[in-house]
């Protein structure tokens, strides 16, 4: 299904996907270039939603299900390019790989995606019906699962596949993720004189201690822990000198195995405050999961927060089994990852609608984010064999 000529079709879409800036919020010329792409690939239609995001459908018939390919357009921002030695933009193909930012996460993907669409169109596999929705989406990187909302209303799904780099391995859940703010307050006093004061700081070093030492994280055997990780920690006033603090905020990073809700989440931090309150004098604390709110470049506003539940099927759920099997049929080999991986918009469609999800897709997740991040184009190539192998066996009666 693949020829020399919709290999270099492939690897210059993914190419061009690069050179086109996008961090998260600022996608408006990627979805403009994406939505032309698709058209031009021969989708039916490509509609750029309220948020911002691309959705190209190409109809079988009627009748049959519908399957989303799903991933990200937005990536990261680059922190210093001349620390690359490849313009992080300039989607530059060199030793078999193809350099850029996002070229991994996730751009290379939704690249094999509309491709592998378009070539599933083009040949019209007898048996094949219902449809193929491909969408790109926004602020992954910042809201995750926030803009699949959208995609999810406007096309209701039956089966979904996420782009995440997986090695071409099935990934058949991910843990999902909560950002926990913890606040303590004290009174503000001159530091030379710190008993007039009581120091938000001071109280917050000790009570991320006690929480280190007494959360107990839950675990899975596929899923592995429910880890509490602290990311963020500062005091207010922040530029003052000389000034005992009056607040002071951590933030950590919760990472979510089945089952665990909101209120569970909060519960274990809330104990362990009410344990150190006993340990530490006129300790004045809180915990909340973080709210989120994005602007999309369209105007428009994301609302939500920094929640998304774990997801998990089972090896022998009849969708990861026909996503194995169209692998197979293209000539790859039917691999399943023996762990869990990254957080996506899985955790949307997985975790929150419960619907058949998997994550498949080229490259490897050590080479997301980083400097002269790149995509091998063999991986490039062999992924869209495997979008192809996966749509046909979904798409195809029985």
């Amino acid at each position: 299904m693949l020829d020399t000529i919709r290999e270099r079709e492939l690897v210059r879409l993914c190419q061009e996907f690069v050179r086109v800036p996008s961090p998260s919020g600022n996608e408006r010329q990627m979805a403009g270039f994406v939505r032309d792409a698709m058209l031009s690939l021969g989708f039916d239609r490509a509609d750029i939603d309220s948020y911002g995001s691309v959705a190209g459908s190409i109809t079988f018939d009627e009748d049959g299900p519908t399957l989303l390919f799903e991933a990200q357009m937005d990536h990261v921002d680059v922190a210093d390019p001349f620390e690359w030695e490849f313009y992080p933009f300039g989607g530059i193909l060199k030793n078999g790989r193809i350099y850029g930012r996002g070229s991994t996460d996730q751009k290379g993907s939704l690249a094999a995606m509309a491709c592998a669409a378009s070539f599933l169109k083009e040949d019209r596999p007898q048996g094949c019906g219902g449809k193929i929705v491909v969408a790109a989406t926004v602020h992954q990187e910042r809201m995750e699962g926030a803009s699949s909302r959208l995609v999810d209303g406007n096309h209701r799904p039956d089966y979904v596949v996420t782009g995440e780099a997986s090695a071409l391995r099935i990934e058949r859940g991910q843990r999902g993720r909560a950002e926990i703010i913890l606040e303590t307050l004290g009174k503000t006093a001159h530091s030379a004189h710190p008993d007039f004061g009581i120091n938000a700081a001071g109280h917050m070093v000790t009570l991320v201690s006690i929480i280190n030492k007494r959360f107990s994280p839950v675990s899975d055997p596929f899923l592995g822990k429910g880890i509490l990780e602290l990311t963020n920690l500062v005091s207010s006033p922040e530029k003052a000198t000389g000034v005992v603090p009056a607040k002071c905020r951590a933030i950590f990073d919760r990472r979510l195995i089945l089952g665990e809700t909101r209120e569970g989440v909060l519960g274990q931090i809330e104990e362990i405050i009410q344990t150190a309150a006993a340990l530490i004098p006129g300790l004045k604390a809180s915990a909340r999961i973080a709210p989120a709110e994005e602007m999309c470049y369209t105007g428009v506003r994301i609302n939500g927060d920094h929640f998304v539940p774990g997801w998990l099927f089972e090896r022998e759920d009849p969708f990861v089994e026909r996503c194995l099997e169209g692998l197979q049929n293209a000539g790859l080999p039917a691999l399943m990852a023996d762990s869990a991986g990254f957080g996506t918009n899985g955790c949307y469609y997985g975790g929150v609608k419960k619907l058949p999800t998997v994550a498949f897709g080229p490259s490897f997740q050590d080479l997301a984010h980083i400097t002269d991040e790149y995509i091998e184009v063999d991986q490039l190539i062999q992924g869209c064999r495997g979008y192809y192998g996966i749509a046909r066996s979904i798409l195809s009666d029985r």
